[in-house]
C-alpha cells in the first residue's frame, strides 16, 4: 500500500511546504551563451521583488572580479534587463542578489574569439 493512502494528510503537508520555497526563487536567462568578443550580452533577471535594487557580481577569467550596482531598479513584475559587452575571452559567471530580499540568481556565458 503506498504511503499516500496511509497518510494522505502528510502528503498534502509536504506539497504545501515545498510551494513557498519555490515561490521566492530568482532566475537569470543569458542571451547569447557563447558570444564573440565585442558582442552584446543580455541577462534577464526574473523573480526579484518589485522596485528592488540589485547587486551584480562577476567572476571573469584569471579570477578577475567586479561588483556592479545597476542604476535601474527591478520593474513591477520583478524583472531587470542588464546588457553588457563581451570583452575578455573565457568563462564569465554572474551572480545577481536582491539588496533587500537577498534573492540570488547565478548565470554564466563563455566568450569565444
Amino acid at each position: 500500500m503506498p504511503i499516500a493512502r496511509k497518510f494522505p494528510a502528510a502528503a498534502v503537508v509536504l506539497a504545501l511546504a515545498a510551494t513557498p520555497a519555490m515561490a521566492g526563487a530568482a532566475s537569470v536567462t543569458t542571451t547569447p551563451t557563447h558570444p564573440r568578443i565585442g558582442q552584446s550580452v543580455r541577462m534577464l533577471v526574473k523573480g526579484m521583488k518589485p522596485g528592488e535594487k540589485v547587486k551584480a557580481y562577476e567572476v571573469a577569467p584569471n579570477h578577475q572580479t567586479r561588483t556592479l550596482y545597476p542604476r535601474k531598479r527591478v520593474n513591477a513584475q520583478g524583472v531587470l534587463l542588464v546588457t553588457i559587452t563581451a570583452t575578455v575571452k573565457g568563462k564569465h559567471t554572474w551572480t545577481f542578489t536582491g539588496r533587500t530580499s537577498r534573492r540570488r540568481a547565478t548565470t554564466y556565458y563563455v566568450v569565444v574569439k
